[in-house]
């Protein structure tokens, strides 16, 4: 994790010196951007993998943002959407090969000093986001340093958000001092912190069930052990997820940058969709603008449109069978849900219930539960068998185990 590495606040504090007390204009800033966090990406992969491979995949990504960003500029001049969605598969090639193929093929004996590199699931949407806007006639004057700032800024390189480049780019041409900016960004960086470092990986980490305890020791214990610790598990992942989430947040302020927000108290939802509208919303927006609405643009079918877009999901976590079960899960969900919502206005009655507070109270526990149960089929990376499993167990209250 970047926040954990030993030169992470040296770093930042250097950083912001040059940053606000030397470069005058906020064009010295976007390139200082950029150079940076190349700079403290290199570091933090140097003191994980070593030299070559840190060479490798640091270099490799900067070549493949200066080809996306001259494929972009293509795509604004020919409007051609065989050439975008050219751009788009081999945007996805190298996040394929390392996620899915690689693992898939046993690559560690053969490349045992790879590993998949930092932040890819995060700059590959960026750059198919960058190329089908550049399609669509956005971005005309963007300018290379304003690129590279976009994908290599450091406080969101390795755990998003996902953010847009427009508004992104748009706060580089204003970068200056305000004193709101230095107080706000601490107070989140600090705020973040305790969520992740107290709440989650010391508060929550001592509920979760021992290693060695596996799928199969959790399937035979009772139906609410096993969902107390898928429930521990997604609470676990929202506090880690979001106090690193707030940090990035934070970082990017003290920088005169505003990053999109990624969470809105999901565990308050009272329902699929509103959970999803405001759990990792970066991720969940791209989905819908990327995936949901162009299926519904030229099918106009809600149900497979819904189950590809928690399918790829799924898929951008990872290529095991458990996180491709995960996404159906919850692409099931919102299919009921949908269907649900569009039988319920005609059982007058049924509204006046959904109104309540005892409605919302119920409907927000149920909510809970069902993507924690979801959890079960990620909960350790082992085998689909394994998985299923255990959410099996729960599901039949005991009865397949």
């Amino acid at each position: 994790m970047l926040y954990q590495s030993n030169y992470y606040l040296p770093f930042l504090m250097a950083s912001l010196g040059l940053y606000w007390l030397v470069l005058r204009t906020p064009a010295q800033r976007t390139l200082f951007l950029s150079a940076a966090s190349v700079a403290f990406l290199v570091l933090f992969c140097m003191s994980r993998q070593g030299l070559e491979t840190t060479v490798l995949q640091i270099g490799g990504m900067l070549l493949f943002s200066l080809a996306v960003h001259a494929w972009g500029a293509r795509l604004r001049r020919s409007k051609s959407g065989p050439d975008m969605w050219l751009g788009i598969l081999v945007c996805l090639l190298p996040l394929a090969g390392y996620k899915y193929l690689l693992p898939t093929l046993g690559a560690g004996s053969v490349l045992p000093a790879w590993a998949i590199p930092l932040g890819i699931s995060y700059y590959t949407f960026k750059h198919i986001h960058y190329l089908v806007e550049s399609y669509r006639g956005k971005f005309g004057d963007a300018r290379l340093a304003e690129y590279f700032a976009y994908i290599c800024f450091f406080p969101m390189f390795a755990a998003g958000p996902i953010e847009r480049f427009d508004p992104f780019r748009q706060q580089l041409g204003d970068l200056h001092w305000r004193s709101a900016d230095m107080s706000q960004g601490l107070e989140r960086i600090l705020f973040g912190a305790l969520k992740k470092f107290l709440v989650a990986d010391l508060l929550l980490d001592a509920l979760m069930p021992p290693v060695e305890m596996g799928v199969d020791s959790l399937s035979s214990q009772p139906v609410g052990v096993a969902l107390f610790a898928c429930m521990v598990k997604f609470i676990q992942t929202y506090f880690d997820f979001s106090g690193y989430t707030d940090m990035a947040l934070g970082t990017a302020r003290l920088f005169g940058i505003r990053l999109m927000e990624n969470f809105n108290y999901p565990l308050l939802r009272s329902n699929l969709a509103e959970f999803w509208r405001a759990w990792h919303m970066s991720l969940s927006s791209f989905a819908r603008d990327y995936v949901y609405f162009p299926i519904m643009g030229r099918w106009r079918l809600p149900a497979p449109a819904l189950m590809a877009t928690m399918l790829s999901i799924g898929l951008w976590h990872s290529g095991a069978v458990g996180w491709v079960l995960w996404g159906m899960h919850h692409g099931l969900g919102l299919v009921l849900l949908a269907r649900f919502h569009h039988a319920a206005p005609r059982y007058h009655r049924l509204q006046r219930v959904r109104a309540s507070l005892p409605w919302r109270i119920g409907a927000t526990a149920a909510t809970l539960v069902y993507v924690s149960l979801g959890y079960a089929l990620t909960f350790y990376p082992s085998t689909a068998a394994s998985s299923l499993q255990m959410y099996l167990h729960i599901v039949s209250f005991g009865v397949l185990s």
